[in-house]
């Protein structure tokens, strides 16, 4: 075989339907998220570029000059963002593979730099979410890493993760560090004051729209209107996702969750606030209790971006834990330090799955 330094490749703007069999294959062989079958593909394509609500998108395969067979891929996966009233239409370079026989630096940047100078002319904002292989490629087609969207964890149980380290002796040590646990809640709980009632609800629930239309924060965040939230969580494609509201004492929606029981413990799809400085701390530490009901042993969620809102998870018991995906983007929207101030962002904005 030809060494693929010495191959020269072309990258050509693709027709997602004709040429829908190439990114399925490469999509099933060399993407490490949800894509396990040729169905969990085909639903990606379908979801995420040809009927994404927030419009079509675009996908770009290379090829070896002269040859038919594809040796990579990446798309232009449509994002609706907003800034205060300002609508953003803005764009996540995902689904980025090369086949092991072409993967070397050459057209691996080859690839990159083709996708980020379609999207810069095609959409307003541009970021990436690499996983770590992908990271010096980003950086050497001309994007900015910006910051992590970092795991946050909050233990609720011990036992599972005793039982893991210690075997028989978590019967005798879990009920103790259990009550340690549920007493620090309890002050927790006494200190945020947060009041809050559940609703387990479904993604066609009013209350979800009352939260979106209460965001007056000029945050930077990719819109969550319940249209969005179905077509990202409803699927059954998606998995097995469910939201809960959170009401406040007059019975008005404060905020969602969404999220999902994953061996044993919470994870978090999305969460939102009708004030995030306000009701972050009280939303996430009631969420908290109210999975330990569900069963769940611990609460697991990304985030990355405001201080208030990371300050608040903080105060509702969460930590920083290892696992975090790197944030890049391509089109900055303002300067310096103030730049984070504007994000937020979740899983929800990641759209390896």
């Amino acid at each position: 075989m030809q060494p693929a330094m010495s191959i020269k490749y072309v990258v050509e703007e693709a027709d997602l339907e004709e040429r829908r069999a190439d990114f399925v294959s490469l999509w099933v062989a060399h993407l490490s998220g949800g894509q396990r079958t040729a169905g969990d593909a085909e639903a990606k394509l379908d979801a995420g570029y040809l009927h994404n609500p927030a419009g079509p998108g675009y996908g770009f395969l290379m090829r070896a000059q002269g040859g038919a067979a594809a040796a990579g891929a990446i798309g232009l996966h449509p994002r609706r963002f907003r800034a205060g009233a300002e609508s953003i239409r803005a764009a996540n370079l995902a689904d980025y593979v090369v086949d092991p026989a072409h993967r070397t630096l050459g057209p691996a940047l080859l690839l990159m730099k083709h996708g980020v100078a379609a999207a810069r002319q095609h959409f307003d904002l541009v970021y990436a979410l690499p996983n770590r292989s992908s990271q010096a490629v980003c950086l050497r087609a001309g994007l900015k890493r910006l910051g992590h969207l970092q795991r946050h964890a909050r233990p609720l149980s011990t036992r599972r993760h005793l039982q893991s380290r210690l075997g028989a002796l978590a019967g005798v040590l879990a009920p103790l560090a259990d009550g340690a646990l549920r007493l620090a809640d309890a002050a927790r709980a006494l200190r945020l004051r947060g009041g809050l009632r559940w609703n387990d609800t479904d993604f066609n629930a009013p209350a979800l729209q009352r939260v979106w239309d209460q965001q007056a924060a000029p945050f930077l965040m990719s819109e969550r209107s319940p249209a969005m939230l179905r077509w990202r969580y409803a699927s059954a494609s998606r998995g097995a996702w469910r939201v809960s509201v959170a009401l406040g004492a007059e019975g008005e929606p404060v905020g969602y969750v969404v999220w999902r029981l994953h061996h044993g413990a919470a994870d978090v799809g999305d969460f939102l606030s009708v004030d995030a400085e306000r009701w972050t701390a009280p939303l996430m530490d009631g969420f908290a209790r109210h999975v330990r009901r569900h069963g769940a042993d611990a609460v697991s969620l990304m985030f990355f971006g405001a201080p208030a809102v990371e300050s608040g998870l903080h105060a509702a018991g969460y930590h920083l834990r290892d696992g975090g995906v790197p944030l890049f983007i391509a089109t900055p929207c303002v300067d310096g330090g103030e730049e984070r101030r504007r994000w937020y962002l979740t899983a929800f904005d990641d759209d390896a799955d």
